[in-house]
């Protein structure tokens, strides 16, 4: 991953050739935008890198993301790093494109013909911006339930009020809004919004299917000490909004009830030392391991082959990318009941819905383990849940085409005509 200085005379220079090719080659271009980026990870951001990197054979592709430290850090697609700083608190940087001079003069140069926005915050309220000075179509996907996000930051009742109005206009403003589902949507209506477009698109992932399941189940079985007892994992940035706490609790649970079991956290986050913490105060020290954050796919593959259950509680997330991930290797995953993630999968059918009580929630585990049903369930998993990106993102280019050759024919959005 490149990480060229962003105020660099190279980084110029080639931003400068990027929008001379892109306004003289013929392809439509999409400007992709994100509050964050990387070296930072996490479920946005590898959504928008999905679709960007899958795009740009087609379309000229540029995302307007923070960078970090000063630094860019560049993908096999282009990427305008505008300027930012470091939150500590929030465990992100904060993006500032209305402030970056230079950011503004390269896309008031650069013909845009579709806008695609991953966030609703600054970068996102520019996007916004952009689409009305310049009235180009904007579709801006809502991934996460940010009011618990401003719950915890800010506390303060008032605030947080202010800040769902702020985020509220990137939606309501957009020609287009994407979610996962319409439970989904739901959650994004009763934050306020009052558009007359939505579409639903599916979280995909880019793992393949295994070609040795066998393999690599013991492989990664191998390489965390995992003998006979089940294997439970859970997925992804370590933030307590997720419901990470519960997890620990569940766990206690079942050493309390004498249920041996392995247990693997997989990630990182602001919150990893509190998780930490609560782990030993459950006495689960010896059964749980805190493998960081994995961004190898082959060890990613092997983790999930080598798990039995993919425990995810969270009342935060929409849908998440790790049950798509889970299914491709056949291990269902275990939700809270009433969650918004768990609408999509069938209680016993293509995964769990359990009681959100850390005693019933681990009697639950205990009666699915002991059933032996497992890998039945996650063989359903797989059939219903597994979807690549390759197939999700064809099918949001086919909508920005439409988007696009509606608005060149000065037609409102072909999805707002149907609603």
């Amino acid at each position: 991953m490149d990480v060229p200085k962003r105020r660099s005379k190279d980084y110029a220079a080639q931003m400068k050739r990027l929008v001379a090719e892109y306004n003289s080659n013929g392809k439509k271009t999409i400007l992709l935008t994100c509050d964050a980026f990387f070296p930072v990870f996490d479920g946005v951001i590898n959504v928008m890198d999905n679709y960007a990197s899958r795009l740009k054979d087609t379309m000229n592709v540029l995302v307007l993301a923070p960078s970090f430290k000063g630094k860019v850090y560049c993908r096999e697609y282009p990427v305008l790093g505008t300027v930012s700083f470091y939150s500590k608190k929030l465990f992100y940087q904060v993006a500032l494109p209305q402030l970056d001079g230079r950011a503004k003069r390269i896309l008031k140069q650069l013909r845009i013909d579709v806008i695609h926005a991953h966030s609703p915050f600054f970068v996102g309220r520019y996007a916004l911006k952009l689409h009305k000075r310049r009235g180009i179509p904007l579709v801006t996907t809502f991934h996460s339930q940010y009011k618990m996000d401003f719950q915890k930051t800010v506390g303060s009742g008032a605030l947080c009020r202010f800040m769902m109005r702020f985020i509220m206009k990137t939606f309501n403003g957009s020609d287009e809004v994407w979610t996962m589902n319409e439970s989904v949507g739901n959650v994004l209506k009763s934050y306020g919004y009052h558009g007359r477009a939505f579409r639903y698109l599916p979280n995909a992932t880019c793992l393949p299917l295994p070609d040795d399941y066998e393999g690599e189940r013991a492989r990664g079985r191998a390489r965390y000490g995992v003998g006979d007892e089940p294997l439970f994992i859970c997925v992804g940035r370590i933030v307590s909004q997720k419901n990470i706490y519960f997890v620990s609790e569940v766990l206690g649970v079942l050493k309390r009830l004498g249920f041996a079991f392995k247990m693997l956290f997989v990630g990182d986050g602001p919150d990893l030392a509190a998780l930490k913490k609560s782990v030993k105060e459950q006495n689960i020290e010896e059964e749980v391991y805190f493998t960081g954050q994995v961004r190898d796919s082959a060890l990613l593959c092997e983790i999930y082959s080598a798990a039995d259950l993919l425990l995810f509680p969270s009342y935060y997330d929409t849908i998440g990318l790790v049950q798509v991930e889970a299914a491709s290797r056949f291990t269902p995953t275990a939700f809270a009941a009433n969650s918004v993630a768990s609408c999509t999968v069938r209680n016993g059918v293509d995964g769990y819905v359990f009681p959100h009580e850390k005693e019933e929630f681990a009697r639950r585990i205990i009666e699915v383990v002991e059933s032996g049903t497992l890998h039945t369930v996650g063989e359903r998993a797989m059939r219903d849940l597994y979807i690549t990106w390759d197939d999700v993102v064809a099918q949001a280019k086919t909508y920005f085409m439409e988007l696009i050759a509606a608005h060149e024919a000065g037609e409102p959005s072909p999805e707002a005509e149907k609603e």
